[in-house]
């Protein structure tokens, strides 16, 4: 009976849903059996599919996980097939080769790979219980289910829908239209992605809104000044930039030194003072690891550190140490674009555009 008398969510109902921006949204690839079909590189991945497509049993690869839906003498019928190896946004700011096949996946989800196409952008957001961070995150690889948090399933919005007879663009053309009107003159749909990523994005914004956030979508509040939301699209497409990795982190962000060479293959990592080390012996020390990058999560989910458990055991080539530098790095530019991103989103909420100014009633 309480709840009747609570207010509707984002300012009473002022406020639109992701939902309500978009025509097309759909949860990502689920597995059901992550360590099985996905590998941190190509030929680790070839090795495992194409030993069980042979019949190979070995202890060093992973068992396939059945399912009612995906029965294991299903998987073992399909003779192995490298083109259906590809990168896939894993987690943020981690990608992983996924064996791409039906019968390997539980939840293939056809209709958002045929949405994605072969290149694209997206926000994943989640329905419910989004918690402290950012509100969204953006990828440019197709997305894993839990591709957000690490857990608990989501949603990809597009921005293009590249299905026959759909698109280009993804975002309603009435929310399109509403924007321009009010901002007296037409938007660019690139620049209303931005603008959302931007706004979600900003630090207090799962703060502000946490109660909100635990029941739905996380929701817009389009700036009423058309000068803001320019500044918000232009912020919002370099955190865009950032979390796809279309291109480098800035110079002056780059960090985590490597002091010395690691000599075995990467062991569980604890930070301490600034520093970690990647081997059981205590080699491969990486120090400038600031704590706020160190700490950074999305939702509970710790990016770095995650990124690194995610790969233990596995031998330390040329191109870990790089890899790391340039994850830490992007981690501490995102900081920056996140405090910067709530500046926008604190003088937008001073003046946001209301639900009867953008000419949408439920």
């Amino acid at each position: 009976m309480l709840d009747d008398f609570r207010p509707a969510p984002f300012f009473n109902g002022e406020l639109i849903s992701l939902i309500e921006c978009f025509t097309f949204r759909l949860s990502g690839i689920q597995t059901k059996r992550d360590d099985f079909v996905y590998a941190s590189t190509i030929s680790a991945l070839t090795e495992r599919i194409s030993a069980f497509a042979d019949g190979v049993a070995s202890p060093q690869f992973p068992k396939f996980a059945p399912t009612d839906a995906r029965p294991e003498a299903l998987a073992r019928s399909q003779p192995f097939d490298a083109t259906r190896i590809g990168l896939v946004a894993y987690r943020p700011l981690d990608h992983r080769y996924l064996y791409n096949h039906s019968a390997f996946l539980d939840r293939s989800r056809p209709d958002l790979q045929s949405a994605w196409g072969e290149t694209n952008v997206g926000l994943y957001a989640m329905s419910s219980g989004t918690g402290a961070g950012p509100a969204v995150w953006c990828h440019g690889l197709l997305p894993d289910y839990h591709a957000f948090r690490g857990s608990y399933g989501g949603y990809a919005f597009p921005l293009f829908d590249r299905r026959a007879g759909h698109g280009p663009f993804n975002l309603k053309a009435s929310v399109m239209e509403a924007l321009g009107a009010a901002y007296g003159g037409a938007v660019a749909p690139e620049a209303v992605f931005d603008v959302i990523l931007c706004l979600l994005s900003g630090r207090s914004y799962t703060t502000r809104f946490a109660e909100d956030l635990e029941d739905t979508f996380p929701h817009i509040p389009f700036p009423a000044a058309r000068t803001l939301f320019d500044e918000a699209a232009a912020l919002g497409a370099e955190i865009r930039a950032v979390e796809t990795f279309a291109r480098l982190p800035r110079e002056d962000r780059k960090l985590a030194r490597a002091e010395t060479a690691p000599t075995g293959p990467l062991a569980p990592v604890e930070w301490k003072d600034g520093e970690i080390r990647l081997c059981a012996d205590g080699s491969g020390r990486v120090s400038h690891l600031p704590a706020n990058v160190w700490q950074f999560a999305v939702s509970g989910y710790r990016v770095l550190p995650r990124w690194l458990a995610a790969r233990e055991k596995l031998a330390i080539g040329p191109t870990f140490i790089p890899e790391l530098r340039d994850v830490a790095a992007r981690i501490a530019e995102l900081i920056d674009l996140f405090d910067a991103a709530d500046s926008i989103l604190q003088r937008t909420l001073d003046e946001p555009l209301s639900r009867a100014a953008l000419g949408i009633v439920d």
